[in-house]
């Protein structure tokens, strides 16, 4: 059966967000409190630009470069921050190295994913002469990735790539072109989150069934070419279709792991008398990825006793959620959803359950530079998770750590399965116990 990345819908008549926002709930400050706009804890690094776009000054600009200022620092719980390194894979081995993707094979994922970069921006309305500028993007975009492939590039990885694609959207006015698609997949995953939960209970959910779940979720990812096919065939449907295709996928899409830890996860798991007591999430996508797939395992993380922190980005990037998403939409809406037991409102209330800026602006992550108020966050927990294909597998997949750690994602590009040896559409459940933790 054809799978949507959406659930069943396709993209409707575009939404404009006007909501101010009321609450702020803020991890660090440990408080539900008040406030009058979303607070981002820090943000990029200047990219790399071989070509000069032209520019447009937005406040969004202005935000940004006020949070290229703030400091980064290590995500504290790093094994040995001098042997780190984020990418999981070479991205110019060379012809003679054994590695059998190559950098043409990167380049050509890139490559993959621009139409859909373009046709986003091409669709912002917040964005005058959108049409023209979505152009001059693709032109830069596509001369910056055949100067790649003509001329040697030591620092070519994910984490340079992802950042030039993004800064030449931004220097070009485009700071969220996926705004619109974000919102509408949040809302109708938020309408199917009710049901999900009730079915969840009802089969009496355990730790497989959370994991492929959040799998299931992972798939609403429009930075992969595969993911954006998906998306883009899929047929309208209602929140029902939503929560029934959620379901499908989860139980007939998400049974090869590719790389598989499982039985490991479930002893810890299943270890009453060491339940964590505090675990930072790392979300990726919005929509069903992290309100039908995350949600439900902090929900049960909750229910155990664990404080749960959800870290996003501070700065847009793809349909990654961001902390001003989580802040003005998702958080407002646990607190008003009946869930049984009301496990999400009292959560909230009691600071049990908070959200975070990762101080990212890239859907991939370096652990060495995270917000300083996320740092601080987590420094007392004793579990991490990674969710998604940037920050699970394509970065720090392979990265130590002296706290337990969890990867959890779908691969979605064909590169990245042929190196973990598994199909597209294979599992990544990477469970370690922390150095400090055996």
């Amino acid at each position: 059966m054809h799978v949507c990345l959406a659930f069943g819908c396709r993209e409707k008549e575009r939404l404009h967000i006007t909501t101010p926002l009321t609450t702020r709930w803020c991890a660090h400050a440990n408080s539900f409190a008040r406030g009058g706009g979303a607070t981002n804890s820090t943000c990029p690094r200047k990219g790399r630009m071989t070509a000069t776009a032209p520019t447009t000054t937005t406040k969004d600009d202005s935000d940004v470069n006020e949070m290229k200022k703030k400091t980064k620092v290590p995500f504290p719980h790093l094994r040995d921050i001098h042997a780190y390194e984020p990418t999981t894979f070479l991205y110019n081995p060379g012809e003679l190295h054994p590695q059998k993707i190559k950098k043409q094979d990167w380049i050509r994922v890139f490559r993959m994913a621009l139409p859909e970069f373009t046709k986003r921006a091409k669709m912002d309305e917040t964005v005058e002469d959108a049409d023209v500028k979505s152009e001059v993007f693709r032109e830069r975009f596509e001369k910056y990735l055949n100067d790649l492939n003509e001329n040697e590039d030591e620092k070519m990885n994910v984490i340079h790539m992802c950042r030039f694609r993004d800064e030449c959207l931004r220097r070009l006015g485009f700071y969220d072109c996926f705004r619109t698609v974000k919102r509408e997949e949040n809302m109708k995953a938020l309408e199917a989150l009710p049901r999900v939960l009730e079915r969840l209970e009802e089969e009496n959910a355990g730790i497989l069934e959370l994991v492929k779940g959040v799998f299931a979720g992972n798939i609403f990812d429009l930075g992969a070419a595969a993911s954006q096919a998906l998306f883009t065939d899929g047929d309208k449907g209602g929140e029902d279709d939503i929560s029934k295709s959620f379901f499908e996928t989860r139980d007939t899409k998400t049974d090869v792991f590719v790389v598989n830890n499982f039985d490991a996860l479930k002893e810890r798991w299943n270890d009453l008398t060491r339940v964590h007591e505090k675990c930072c999430i790392f979300v990726d996508n919005a929509g069903a990825d992290v309100i039908l797939g995350v949600l439900p395992l902090a929900r049960e993380m909750l229910k155990r006793g664990t404080k749960v922190v959800l870290c996003a980005n501070d700065v847009p990037s793809i349909n990654d959620i961001t902390i001003k998403e989580l802040e003005e939409l998702v958080f407002p809406t646990l607190l008003r959803m009946n869930d049984k037991d009301n496990v999400f409102k009292k959560a909230i209330e009691s600071g049990q359950l908070a959200c975070i800026g990762s101080g990212s602006d890239l859907p991939v992550i370096d652990l060495r530079e995270i917000s300083e108020p996320c740092a601080n966050e987590c420094l007392d927990c004793d579990l991490v998770v990674l969710i998604g294909m940037g920050r699970g597998i394509e970065t720090n997949l392979r990265a130590e750590f002296s706290i337990d750690r969890i990867n959890l994602g779908m691969v979605k590009h064909e590169e990245v399965a042929q190196l973990l040896n598994g199909p597209l559409y294979s599992c990544v459940c990477a469970f370690n116990a922390g150095a400090n933790t055996v």
